[in-house]
């Protein structure tokens, strides 16, 4: 039955046609079990050929996967195993081959210019005694058929290889890793996991771990003939963090890393210089030095020859052959650095911290570059500019309101091949309106290519700009593989990777919005319980991390929408050195808007997050005692402990607090009090919800060491607490089809156990 219910509530956005379950037609669905999820296939597209005739997309399923050596995180030389299904489809009969006759772990795949070759970098799985192997194969799209490159010397292919064809097709050019280097990274992983005696000192200038996981980057980049297997070395081996090949072969820009000493200001933190070497051999040129590019992203044009970058509100542009960037949108002096000017005074000591001088100057970010590196576009607050990257003109062709709130979504994706236009993704604020939209340049107007209620994702264009590929969804059911003309005016289905979904019961979901406790619109998805009845109260579970929007199928929503469960994806409105309290200001909003929409029971709700979202669970717990029952998957409990402790991640647990997701603001020793107030386990007195926490023994992300913290104190204070460890789990703490079967059961069986059980007489 397909109709529309509508609140009366004026906040409530309804997007989708019904919030009953889909199934065949005339038949009764069928519940969506666990073992469905891992059943579930999504598509990942890794090249599309020049004329966008045919697109090379592998089909991965988690039924479909082994298990991961998760205690050897952190070895330069383990590859994580990974099966998929490799197709080509033909965009003009939508008809897919099957390139692979079996699951197979495919890492890369690039088109011939031509389009009748495809190259593969395929892993072999490795045996007890030795590790998986790479292999560079060939299928000719003629014969259908697969050959294998042997590659000839002692050297072999790195797993983090990409592959780029010559311009006449008959090598390739692949990053190659010696025996050596990865002899050596074995051996320095098992002294730094085992022992027997590891000593760590601060004289040392880098940390441990960080210097053995950038050991990965020694490389040599070598051009393969395809016919003999030969390499021919193109850059000896170096440090390389990245590299690309020209659209014309003749030359290699390359990011080498040159970083001193462990970053603490950045995760993973690197300094590279930039360096270009000619394909057919000779010293490398240093482009530009480590110190101008650090902290920036560059954007290139699609011949290889022009990169553009911001930096501190302020556009830079560079060509390979030049010395020196050139500021295409310069910052005023500032008062003090004019000629003959005092210094400006301080600003009054009321003032507030985020007052900002009224004559500012514009922030810029960098977009892309038009292919022919001549024109780019940039962004700030005000509006889009397209520049010339040689005079600077600058040209605004769209003009934004104040305030990101009073614009749409919109990201640049990449420009038109003639330069006409930029294409962009489009989704509007308060309602699931999303597709692609063009903007012309001369004409500064935007022209909706598609834009509804559809969930769109990863648009890539051709390079013949005649099609885009990308994938489509309703928002509830899994997306498919989609081809259309560059106007839309015919698009094709190219895959159907879940046809079994059909029969099954898939909720249906809506947006809603509602105010927090201090009055900030925030959204939410609703999926409502598999047969809703309007006018019954369910049993609603809140699953949250930070902000949600879109939609897109959940299987663990799914699932428990199966079991007559309401499940909503509730945002919050983070502040620096405050973001505890925002969980019970935006949480509980979201609870109260269900229960007024007559959705939720207020007697019967339930909370959970993963990760950051664990996080959030228990210490929302610690300040209202609303939800009747609670999961924390792999989340922290306790700021202080968590602070130093993540050796194989380099600094990644210190800089999370002080400088991104935890959203701390500072160093535990400046900011001490904030590290308490937001370390659940000190106020683990004042939970009364029933708390279940699962982990993986194996987790380097967030040690399981966590959980074991909030269950001793629990167990304790004399609470309700449950642990679950997946010995070999990581941060996903399921590491087999058996475990993750049980995970999802796990967490329906705890909510059962407390959301749904009869109360007793008189309780």
């Amino acid at each position: 039955m397909n109709h529309r219910t509508y609140f009366a509530a004026a906040l409530l956005l309804v997007t989708a046609a019904s919030p009953l379950a889909r199934g065949q037609a005339g038949q009764p669905a069928a519940a969506l079990t666990a073992e469905d999820l891992l059943k579930v296939t999504t598509a990942s597209v890794l090249d599309i050929s020049d004329d966008g005739r045919s697109v090379a997309y592998t089909a991965r399923r988690a039924f479909d996967n082994p298990t991961t050596d998760h205690r050897r995180y952190g070895d330069p030389t383990y590859i994580t195993p990974s099966a998929v299904r490799l197709f080509v489809v033909d965009t003009a009969t939508g008809v897919s081959k099957a390139v692979l006759p079996d699951l197979a772990d495919i890492r890369q795949a690039a088109w011939s210019h031509g389009g009748t070759q495809l190259a593969l970098l395929h892993v072999q799985p490795g045996s007890a005694t030795t590790d998986p192997a790479v292999r560079l194969r060939v299928w000719e799209a003629g014969r259908g058929a697969v050959r294998d490159v042997a590659l000839k010397g002692d050297a072999r292919i790195a797993v983090t290889s990409s592959l780029h064809w010559s311009p006449d097709d008959t090598r390739i050019v692949v990053a190659l890793r010696s025996r050596q280097r990865d002899e050596e990274a074995s051996a320095r992983f098992k002294m730094l996991a085992a022992g027997p005696v590891i000593v760590h000192s601060s004289k040392e200038p880098f940390l441990e771990w960080d210097d053995l996981n950038r050991s990965s980057r020694w490389r040599t980049i070598a051009e393969v003939d395809l016919a003999t297997g030969q390499p021919r070395t193109i850059l000896p081996e170096r440090k390389v963090s990245s590299y690309a090949v020209s659209r014309d072969g003749t030359f290699i820009t390359f990011q080498e890393d040159v970083t001193a000493k462990t970053d603490y200001e950045v995760i993973g933190g690197t300094d590279n210089a930039l360096r270009m070497v000619q394909t057919a051999g000779g010293e490398p040129v240093t482009i530009a030095e480590a110190k101008d590019l650090k902290g920036v992203t560059l954007r290139w044009s699609d011949d290889g020859r022009t990169f553009a970058y911001a930096k501190k509100g302020e556009v830079f542009v560079q060509r390979i052959d030049e010395r020196q960037p050139r500021s295409l949108t310069p910052q005023p002096k500032k008062d003090s650095e004019q000629a003959g000017t005092a210094p400006a005074k301080d600003a009054p000591a009321d003032a507030p911290r985020d007052a900002k001088p009224k004559d500012e100057p514009e922030s810029f970010s960098v977009g892309p570059l038009a292919r022919d590196g001549k024109r780019l576009l940039i962004t700030s607050k005000k509006g889009w500019y397209v520049v010339d990257a040689a005079s600077g003109t600058r040209d605004q062709v769209l003009a934004l309101k104040d305030g990101d709130d009073a614009n749409p979504r919109m990201e640049a994706l990449e420009w038109s091949p003639d330069g006409q236009a930029i294409y962009l993704t489009w989704s509007e604020r308060d309602r699931w309106e999303r597709g692609l939209v063009r903007l012309d340049v001369a004409a500064k107007a935007l022209t909706p290519l598609v834009k509804d209620a559809r969930l769109y994702a990863g648009f890539r264009q051709a390079r013949d700009g005649r099609l885009f590929v990308f994938t489509l969804s309703d928002g509830d059911c899994p997306g498919d593989l989609q081809a259309a003309t560059s106007d839309f005016a015919s698009v094709k289905r190219l895959t159907d990777l879940n046809p079994w979904i059909a029969s099954k019961a898939v909720p249906r979901s809506e947006l809603v919005s509602y105010r927090d406790a201090d009055g900030k619109v925030l959204y939410g998805v609703l999926r409502y319980p598999v047969n809703y009845d309007k006018g019954k109260r369910y049993p609603t579970v809140f699953e949250i991390y930070e902000t949600f929007f879109d939609n897109g199928f959940n299987g663990r929503a799914a699932f428990l929408a199966n079991h007559g469960y309401a499940v909503f994806h509730p945002s919050v409105n983070l502040v620096v050195g405050r973001p505890g309290e925002s969980w019970a200001k935006g949480v509980t909003a979201a609870a109260n808007r269900l229960i007024d929409l007559g959705v939720a029971d207020p007697d019967r709700l339930g909370v959970h997050g993963t990760s950051y979202g664990g996080y959030a669970t228990v210490l929302l717990l610690t300040q209202t005692d609303r939800f009747k029952a609670a999961i924390n998957v792999s989340g922290k409990v306790n700021m202080v402990s968590f602070y130093t402790d993540s050796p194989r991640l380099g600094v990644r647990n210190t800089h999370a607090p002080e400088k991104s997701q935890d959203r701390i603001g500072g160093t535990l020793w400046e900011y001490p009090e904030r590290y308490l107030e937001h370390s659940a386990v000190l106020r683990a007195d004042r939970i009364t919800t029933p708390l279940l926490c699962i982990t993986g023994d194996q987790d380097p992300n967030v040690p399981a060491s966590q959980s074991r913290e909030i269950y001793y104190a629990l167990r304790r204070l004399g609470k309700d607490v449950e642990w679950v460890r997946y010995v070999d789990g990581a941060h996903r703490p399921p590491n087999s089809v058996a475990e993750s079967v049980d995970f999802e059961q796990r967490i329906l069986a705890w909510y059962d156990k407390y959301l749904k059980a009869e109360k007793k007489p008189g309780a």
